[in-house]
């Protein structure tokens, strides 16, 4: 009887470690699942973050552009983009001298994609203009920063041609 019961004591023993490391396996298991997880949702959140500062950066850049292709000349441009974008930094051009040849305009906004000033910008988009006879060509980009003097990394980035029409009461002729 003796016997009988040491056998059902070890037995119980090795069910009871068994079911021991039944239970450490899986939790190890849904450890290491829910980390993958974790890991899947921080991502999805990141590329979600991404893609709406593309699609914004892309809407400003285009609305710029649209501003500077509505221009008959560089300083009419600038001057249109000062008016829309108060807050930015214009250049100095000059009055009755000559036509500019180029332009570097720099807008800012904050990180929901507002016109800001330098001190609360998240993202900058930079504007080199130049103009040559009839023909205005721009450089847009679109950078994450505050607009210091390092380079930030670039969101989006166009190029835009605009021809200035010739008009009947151009002095040019």
């Amino acid at each position: 009887m003796k016997d009988r019961q040491a056998m059902v004591h070890k037995s119980r023993a090795r069910s009871s470690s068994l079911f021991l490391m039944e239970l450490i396996f899986a939790i190890l298991f849904f450890s290491v699942a829910s980390a993958v997880c974790v890991e899947f949702f921080v991502k999805a959140h990141l590329l979600s973050r991404d893609s709406d500062a593309l699609s914004r950066a892309v809407n400003e850049c285009a609305g710029a552009a649209e501003i500077i292709c509505t221009s008959n000349g560089l300083p009419e441009g600038v001057d249109l983009l000062a008016q829309q974008y108060p807050e930015g930094d214009y250049p100095e051009l000059p009055a009755e001298s000559g036509p500019a040849e180029t332009a570097e305009v720099r807008l800012y906004y904050d990180d929901s994609f507002a016109a800001c000033g330098q001190e609360t910008a998240a993202y900058v988009l930079d504007i080199h203009m130049e103009q040559a006879e009839r023909m205005i060509e721009a450089t847009l980009e679109m950078r994450e920063g505050s607009g210091g003097q390092e380079a930030e990394s670039s969101v989006y980035r166009l190029q835009v041609g605009h021809h200035i029409a010739r008009r009947t009461d151009d002095s040019e002729g």
